[in-house]
């Protein structure tokens, strides 16, 4: 609120100009974004050496497209870009533990293209789905390391022998 309008005319006040954020950029995946999640995917079960399946990949899609952006939301998915070029993504599901009687959200993948690791790219993945659990009010960050993920290092985890791996959320 300007107390003072005639003392700074809004026609004479530009508003401020902010330089973009240097460096890769993690957004939430929208309907058009699935492709390239999909290829990002695909890149991430071939890194891993999955072995694939008999069924076609495709035929899940109306299930992953329900569960990303119909209510109500039962998976996230997010991907790391800077400009056009797709860098990595995360991906988790939402869950409910009985024992802390709260929902978490599960990291089911994280992946970043060995060309760009190094870069923080996975920090900003893991920051964006850090973000979204609070968002959701959930009480931690749960994952399992294996295949779909490498061992991750993050601050204020704990990671257990059977590499189950959590970030308890502090409620504000």
């Amino acid at each position: 609120m300007n107390l003072f309008p005639a003392l700074v005319p809004r026609d004479r006040v530009s508003p401020p100009i902010f330089p973009p954020t240097p460096g890769p950029v993690v957004t939430r995946v929208s309907r058009q974004d699935v492709e390239v999640l999909m290829a990002l995917c695909d890149q991430h079960g071939q890194a891993a050496r999955l072995a694939l399946s008999d069924v076609d990949a495709r035929s899940g899609m109306l299930e992953l497209m329900e569960a990303l952006f119909d209510p109500p939301l039962r998976a996230w998915a997010w991907i790391a870009r800077e400009r056009d070029t797709a860098m990595g993504y995360a991906a988790a599901t939402i869950g409910f533990s009985l024992l802390e009687r709260g929902y978490y959200l599960r990291l089911e993948s994280l992946y970043v293209d060995p060309t760009w690791r190094g870069r923080e790219i996975e920090a900003r993945l893991l920051a964006a789905v850090r973000e979204t659990a609070a968002q959701l009010g959930c009480i931690a960050v749960h994952w399992q390391q294996g295949a779909h993920l490498s061992p991750l290092r993050v601050e204020g985890a704990s990671v257990d022998a059977g590499g189950n791996g959590a970030l308890h959320l502090v409620a504000s």
